[in-house]
């Protein structure tokens, strides 16, 4: 097979010459030299009857072929071709094991692409046809049960498991960028045995970098001995010799890279071992995404389920349409607090068995939280037989003093059905008492490093509590000032007086909302 063999930097370069390859400095070329000498669109080359042709595409410098001018010239192995400021030398990379060359080998992913119909076209390369077939009968075997695996780690051991079946390798790696482009090692392998975890894995970051950062994949017969890798640590600690490096390339972006290497044998690798190589890692990458998703999507339904504990599915679908980290953790904001509490549930449940007092409970709290959901609400939890709900986070709502007392008064209402079903059944009537106020809180994710809440603290909550405590009767919504000053146009309230609370410093207007109003007003809403 001939290539063209050209130094770019430090890195030597060796690309098989096909028929129609454009070469130029624009990266729609097939050969890309970066380099203002070089025009966008140089030359091309054609094969006629076995035989190569470089043709000059009126290019602003000119092509050489072997230090003369030409505008069509054929070339054989041996020419060099002079184009802007490379000088590219025609070879052919047919040899024996004896001859091999220390050279890195470089693949370009977009060239292997085309060469096995990757990209949705049929492959125009009839050469080495064993080769290829080779690589397409492997991938046929493993690239069902690759993209059925779910979960991430099965699909990097189903990888790593087809290398070393197919590969002469006695080292390989698969490493994962993360979100910051920081590189992971996810697994690990020894032809003999497992790498410890607490090794130094001997990964060429030279190689690596390379390989992610010019998207080709890389065959080293022999790095100790190429001068491309003189500055590798890794390389002379670890005897690195034969090695191979492939990236996981999906959608136009490098997420991780398989590494094999070999650190006895020169000369373990071959060019089709390079194209399996690379084409696993395409599969792989695939592979790798859709586990990557999978878990993604099942963390999303955890976290929608542990919500569904505490918003009604309206908020749930808010929080979940804001954008990543549009959020603070812990933040100050206007809310209204309100609790529920059972009358007499002590006395109530004193001769009843567990089970019972448990299903008692599982009603009353299902009837409380479907009326917070109703009207927006965030159920902090539930606190012996009583129930906490706030409004206004972790949404801004504007009308949520009139959020919860709608919800008090639906409740009481729910309570009402609730106990026309308990007469029928010869049960006892069931009371509660609701208190709401309104005002800061502090409310976020709080708790220890281990646990931590959604909930909410501060003084407006402590108010609350001893509305509820201290001054609700059975069967009555009870408010503090604050909630009756955002509702006092929407309800008919009862001032009950103005009364001196437990830990605060003064005392503060308690309304309650008229009992009579409760079933027009929860209609209305």
């Amino acid at each position: 097979m001939l290539e063209f063999v050209y130094e770019d930097g430090d890195v030597t370069h060796r690309v098989p010459v096909r028929d129609g390859y454009t070469i130029g400095r624009s990266s729609d070329n097939d050969v890309v030299l970066r380099d203002f000498s070089v025009s966008r669109h140089h030359a091309e080359i054609k094969e006629n009857d076995g035989a190569f042709t470089v043709t000059d595409l009126e290019s602003t410098n000119g092509v050489k072929v072997n230090e003369t001018f030409v505008t069509t010239a054929t070339v054989a192995p041996g020419d060099q071709i002079t184009i802007g400021s490379f000088c590219l030398l025609l070879e052919d990379s047919t040899t024996d094991a004896s001859g091999l060359s220390s050279a890195t080998y470089l693949r370009p992913l977009s060239e292997f692409n085309q060469d096995y119909g990757l990209e949705g076209e049929p492959s125009s390369v009839s050469k080495e046809l064993g080769a290829r077939e080779r690589v397409f009968e492997i991938l046929a075997q493993v690239a069902k049960t690759l993209l059925q695996v779910e979960d991430l780690n099965p699909v990097l051991e189903k990888v790593m498991d087809v290398v070393f079946d197919h590969l002469l390798v006695d080292r390989g790696y698969i490493v994962l960028f993360d979100d910051g482009g920081e590189a992971n090692l996810e697994l690990s392998r020894a032809r003999e045995s497992k790498t410890g975890d607490d090794q130094e894995v001997p990964i060429s970051t030279t190689i690596l970098d390379m390989v992610t950062r010019q998207k080709v994949a890389l065959l080293t017969h022999d790095a100790q001995t190429d001068q491309r890798f003189e500055a590798g640590r890794s390389i002379r600690i670890h005897q690195i010799r034969s090695a191979m490096c492939a990236p996981l390339w999906h959608r136009e972006r490098v997420i991780g890279a398989i590494y094999v290497d070999s650190p006895l044998h020169v000369g373990s690798f071959s060019a089709p071992d390079l194209d399996l190589l690379t084409a696993l890692s395409n599969y792989a990458a695939v592979a790798i995404e859709r586990a990557r998703l999978n878990e993604h999507i099942r963390k999303q339904q955890a976290f929608r389920t542990r919500l569904e504990r505490y918003h009604s599915p309206a908020v749930i679908d808010s929080i979940l349409d804001k954008p990543e980290g549009d959020e603070t953790n812990v933040t100050v904001r206007e809310t209204t607090i309100l609790f529920a509490d059972i009358v007499g549930f002590t006395a109530r449940c004193e001769a009843l068995p567990p089970e019972e007092v448990a299903s008692f409970l599982n009603q009353f709290f299902s009837l409380a939280a479907d009326t917070i959901f109703e009207y927006g609400g965030t159920l902090d939890k539930f606190i012996g037989d009583a129930a906490m709900a706030f409004f206004g986070a972790p949404l801004p709502q504007e009308d949520h003093a009139e959020r919860a007392v709608r919800s008090g008064l639906a409740l009481q209402q729910a309570l009402e059905r609730w106990n026309r079903e308990r007469a029928v059944e010869g049960l006892d009537v069931v009371e509660v008492r609701v208190a709401i106020h309104s005002g800061p809180v502090v409310v976020g994710d709080i708790g220890s490093e281990k646990r931590v809440d959604y909930t909410v603290l501060g003084n407006t909550v402590n108010v609350a509590a001893r509305l509820e405590e201290f001054v609700a009767e059975p069967g009555q919504v009870v408010i503090g000032e604050t909630t009756q000053a955002s509702v006092a146009h929407l309800f008919p309230t009862e001032h009950l007086g103005n009364m001196q609370l437990k830990g605060l410093s003064r005392k503060i207007a308690v309304y309650r909302v008229a009992s009579e109003e409760i079933s027009r007003s929860g209609s209305e809403s």
